[in-house]
């Protein structure tokens, strides 16, 4: 949502009322919020449409004309969540409020469909998928394959995609790549706002949360990352620099040395060494509680003897032996967003 005035007044009322146990009338949102009566139950009136609150008519002291009192609709509203696979696999997940899962579906796209065949064929997909009796459906998080876009994909695809579900659906639409919405799930799990999730897999990813919200731009980050020198005399990379990190630590950099060491004890230790050296890196330009590493099995114990050696704040280094579930995880996010943030639920 935008930062205008009147998304301003959406925000604080959402957060006024979805924290008062007791509601709030048209005449307690028009004083707290400074702006008139009838501003103040056409916003309300919005809120009620949308889902998000219902209203109820008392009577005050059992006298007079009923009074309208909205109260959060929290319990019977649920939130999609999308995951989007570099195969075009699609798989969905509905959750609760609570977080407890209420549906999943899943298709495969044809590689070969339109794009509009394609948008038309996801958005059957989250109807089919929200139908759910007494539930009203109030955000969608998607969790997009990064190969699925720039730079590892010659065009963004799916650039439209939120404004199209967001449109044909009328709720809201948060859209971030999978490791980003592995790291925000990961950081709500353990209890940490700022956490760093790192894959060294095909490619180097860096999934980011500052403050319990996951941070964007990240193909900046990523190839910061990349290209920090862990070998000042190694490989000359493509991108002009020596010894730069992704040539020693991704799957494929490896498995090529370790396949041509005679000595692998050293070899790993060495690569650890290089791990270690980046995450020192990362911990002084985006101070976090806790990196979690997704595989690197093989050298994280060496990197972790490497880290604590040179670091001295008090940061967590944690092995994930699994992905995080991206569709449980985006409709996490899609909850935090439209529900949690405001209900101080974090």
């Amino acid at each position: 949502m935008k930062d205008t005035k009147r998304a301003r007044i959406i925000r604080q009322l959402k957060q006024q009322i979805l924290a008062s146990s007791a509601g709030v009338s048209r005449a307690d949102a028009a004083r707290e919020l400074n702006i008139d009566l009838r501003t103040a139950a056409a916003y309300l009136e919005q809120l009620a449409e949308c889902g998000l609150l219902r209203c109820e008519k008392v009577i005050s002291g059992g006298k007079g004309r009923p009074c309208g009192i909205y109260r959060s609709n929290a319990d019977n509203l649920c939130f999609l969540g999308m995951h989007i696979a570099r195969n075009l696999h699609i798989s969905c997940m509905v959750i609760d409020s609570l977080g407890r899962e209420l549906k999943s579906c899943a298709i495969d796209l044809d590689p070969a469909a339109s794009r509009l065949s394609a948008f038309n064929a996801v958005l059957e997909l989250v109807r089919e998928c929200s139908k759910l009796e007494g539930k009203v459906l109030y955000g969608i998080g998607l969790a997009i394959s990064r190969w699925l876009q720039p730079p590892l994909s010659g065009e963004d695809v799916y650039a439209n995609l939120v404004d199209f579900l967001s449109r044909e659906t009328g709720v809201a639409v948060y859209r971030d790549v999978i490791i980003n919405v592995g790291a925000f799930i990961l950081a709500r799990q353990l209890n940490c706002r700022n956490l760093a999730l790192i894959h060294t897999g095909e490619v180097i990813e860096f999934g980011l949360v500052r403050d319990g919200v996951p941070v964007a731009d990240f193909s900046k980050r990523e190839a910061w990352l990349s290209h920090i020198c862990v070998k000042p005399d190694g490989h000359r990379c493509y991108c002009g620099k020596y010894g730069c990190f992704e040539n020693y630590v991704t799957y494929a950099s490896r498995r090529e040395f370790f396949n041509n060491s005679v000595n692998r004890t050293g070899t790993q230790r060495a690569l650890g060494e290089m791990l270690g050296t980046a995450m020192v890196r990362l911990v002084r330009k985006f101070p976090v509680e806790a990196i979690v590493f997704l595989d690197a099995n093989d050298i994280f114990f060496n990197a972790e003897d490497y880290f604590f050696a040179h670091v001295n704040s008090k940061v967590s280094l944690l092995r994930h032996h699994a992905a995080p579930n991206a569709e449980y995880a985006a409709a996490s996010m899609a909850a935090y967003f439209e529900l949690h943030r405001y209900t101080g639920d974090e």
